[in-house]
Order: structure tokens, then C-alpha cells, then sequence
């Protein structure tokens, strides 16, 4: 039975533009006595590739940029007119898949990188986003709204016919994988406010992680599978969390004057990137779990949007 479409702006919203507006709300409000993220030293021990969606100062759109950790050099992915947010890259970082609203909706394409031309991969007319490649390669995650409120499906990268995971009367959203690709993180609000679940990847055995009143969000599972970085609105803005999926214990990784979103693993599970939104200011930032020292990825653009990290 159809399902009938919920007034979910400025939750699935956030969701859906990997936490844009979320940023661009809470930013609003009077720093407190935070830590200074200014003249941060700037991040040159990583490796692997960092995709993320970006704006110039100087346009209106969101494109893709590709940049290589290990030799500084930035490509530029996406170069169609409109906004492309909700980068993945493939492991072997060949393919790229992300949303794009080319035509007044968001669907999710797929290109080869670096220089493929854009394949819609699942296409019905209604906004779709947060798409995210299984370990192997071989199939897709991403959320939906085909059956009015938001819900999670899976497609194979070739191609062919989605299947849809959740079919409930919530928001269902924002799927990451487990390392091994047998399960599924995600965010609900089935319970009344947004939590994070994890189910099989067929959508069987459904397991309920975080049970508080805030607002839980973006979670992704760690390399080695024991634990799952995710943001949550705790105070006045989004911070950067980590549980332990062995205890269930968790721990506050950020308490910046700043809304932080779209967390990314480094491939080697030592460090974990994120993008920080403040008034006047966008940057990608970088903290590595050892030391706890932060460093600076990126701070050329004037908004960033969604990040992925891959060998």
C-alpha cells in the first residue's frame, strides 16, 4: 500500500543535502568557549583518495573534486549543470556514484573516474540521494522516496531492478556498510525521533544502536567493523561521536563552535574526516584517533557536502 508522503522539511531535508541546512541553522548561534579550529596545520601524512562535493566562491552549483592525499592533486569530477552532493567512490576508487539534481529532482548516477560521463542508475522521479557502494563493488545503498517518506533500497552497479529494504511510515536514511558488506548502519525516526539502527543487508534483523531524545545522524562503520563514527545534535550544534559496537559505549570526539557533518573514515581506521560549518566559513578537517590532533584538509570552497575516503 502506498504510503502517504509525511511535511518532513528540515529533518529528511538535512538529511538529503548530507546536513546542509542543519549547518547553516545552528551555525546561527553565539560561539561558546570552544576550541580554536584557525590556523590548524595543514594534513600531509594521509593516503588513499578523498571525494567530496564542493562549492566555489565564485559559482552557485556543488560539484564533485577528487583530491589524492598522497600527492596533493585535485581533479575535478562533475561538471554538469546543477548540484551534485553524496559522493561514494568504489574501493579501487574507479567508479564514483552520487546524487545530482539535473532535472528538479535528485537521482543517483554512476561515472567512472576520472573523466566518465555521468549514467542515471536509479531514476523514478522522485528525490533520491546518499548512495554508497558496497565493499565489493558490485551494489549500491541509497534512500529513496518513491514510496512517499524516505526508505532504503539497493541496486546492482550494473544495473537492473532496486529493491527496497525498509518500507515503513518513517524516515529511513543515510546507509553505510559494515567492512565485510553483510550489514547495513542507518538512521530512522520510527521510534518518534532519529536514531541509528542496523539491519542485514537484505533488510532482516533489525538492531536498534542509540536511544536518546537528539538527534542522531551520518553514521559509518569503521574499517576494522568494532566501531561506528556518527554526529549527533547533543547541545547546540552537531559533534562527532564514536561507539564501540562491542559495548555499546560511546564517545565524544569534537566540541567546536561549529556544526560538524559527513564523517569519513581514513582507510587504515587511524583518523577520521568530517566537514565543519561555521558562519562565514566551510572547511574539511581531519582527526586522528591516537593523538587526538586535528588538522586541516581543505578550506578553499565556500561549502562542502559529503566526503569519502578509499585507499
Amino acid at each position: 500500500m502506498k504510503k502517504k508522503k509525511q511535511n518532513i522539511l528540515g529533518t529528511v531535508v538535512c538529511c538529503l543535502l548530507g546536513l546542509l541546512m542543519v549547518a547553516a541553522c545552528t551555525a546561527t548561534a553565539e560561539p561558546q568557549e570552544k576550541p580554536s579550529l584557525n590556523n590548524l596545520e595543514k594534513y600531509t601524512q594521509g593516503s588513499g583518495k578523498l571525494a567530496f562535493a564542493a562549492q566555489k566562491r565564485t559559482e552557485s552549483d556543488l560539484d564533485i573534486y577528487l583530491l589524492d592525499l598522497k600527492n596533493d592533486t585535485l581533479e575535478k569530477l562533475t561538471i554538469y549543470d546543477g548540484p551534485d552532493i553524496a559522493p561514494s567512490l568504489s574501493m579501487d576508487g574507479e567508479r564514483l556514484v552520487y546524487a545530482a539534481d539535473m532535472d528538479g529532482t535528485y537521482d543517483i548516477y554512476l561515472q567512472d573516474v576520472p573523466d566518465g560521463a555521468p549514467e542515471p542508475l536509479a531514476f523514478v522521479n522522485t528525490d533520491e540521494s546518499e548512495p554508497r557502494f558496497s565493499p565489493n563493488g558490485k551494489t549500491i545503498v541509497y534512500q529513496s522516496e518513491q514510496y512517499g517518506d524516505y526508505d532504503i533500497f539497493t541496486i546492482r552497479a550494473s544495473g537492473g531492478k532496486s529493491k527496497v529494504l525498509t518500507e515503513l511510515d518513517s524516515q529511513e536514511t543515510q546507509a553505510s556498510w559494515s567492512p565485510n558488506g553483510k550489514r547495513l548502519v542507518f538512521v530512522s525516526d520510527r521510534d518518534g525521533d532519529f536514531e541509528i539502527f542496523l539491519m542485514d543487508s537484505d533488510g532482516d534483523n533489525v538492531e536498534q544502536l542509540t536511544d536518546n531524545v537528539d538527534y542522531d545522524a551520518a553514521p559509518v562503520w569503521s574499517p576494522d567493523g568494532d566501531s561506528i563514527a556518527f554526529i549527533s545534535k547533543r547541545g547546540e550544534r552537531f559533534q562527532l561521536y564514536l561507539m564501540d559496537l562491542e559495548s555499546g559505549n560511546e564517545e565524544q570526539l569534537t566540541d567546536f563552535p561549529s556544526t560538524v557533518h559527513s564523517p569519513a573514515w581514513s582507510p587504515d581506521g587511524e583518523a577520521i574526516a568530517f566537514i565543519s560549518d561555521q558562519i562565514g566559513s566551510s572547511r574539511i578537517l581531519v582527526k586522528e584517533l591516537e593523538s587526538g590532533a586535528l588538522y586541516l584538509i581543505s578550506d578553499e570552497y565556500a561549502k562542502y557536502a559529503g566526503l569519502s575516503w578509499v585507499p
